[in-house]
């Protein structure tokens, strides 16, 4: 049990272990990954800093994780670029918030359906989902580069 809590520990590193420990190359290249597939979304426009037109700007912070199989063999680096949304300025940076989750009743229902009707059920991952839903209108959320 002990293995597995110093593994989870070591698996989910800071940024400085992260870039400058063992496994630095590994998890640079997982943030160039990431830096691509967020540009690839167009989900950002770089901009010149100024105090006028950006009322708050959130910081934004690393991510890490090093996915193992079951056996404990690496499967895989993580990185992930995260907006400190925590910072965020209620009637700045957002007017209003929600979750969108689906109700227990409607997944009973899917499996219901899935029974009768002798259906397959497959898992499904949407890669940032965060980036499809849409801001209000007048709503514009600034943000500073990562580091690296």
């Amino acid at each position: 049990m002990k293995a597995h809590s110093a593994a989870s520990k070591m698996d989910n590193p800071s940024w400085k272990e992260a870039t400058r420990g063992k496994f630095a190359d590994e998890y640079w290249k997982a943030m160039e990954v990431e830096i691509a597939t967020l540009e690839a979304l167009n989900a950002w426009e770089v901009l010149e800093y100024d105090s006028q037109t950006m009322p708050n700007v959130i910081r934004s912070t690393w991510a890490f994780k090093c996915k193992r199989y079951l056996d404990g063999l690496i499967k895989k680096f993580k990185a992930r670029f995260c907006a400190r949304g925590d910072m965020q300025l209620e009637g700045i940076d957002f007017f209003e918030t929600y979750t969108p989750v689906v109700q227990w009743t409607t997944i009973r229902l899917m499996f219901i359906l899935e029974v009768l009707l002798e259906l397959k059920s497959k898992q499904g991952d949407v890669t940032c989902a965060f980036l499809h839903a849409d801001l209000g209108p007048g709503e514009t959320v600034y943000v500073d580069m990562p580091l690296g």
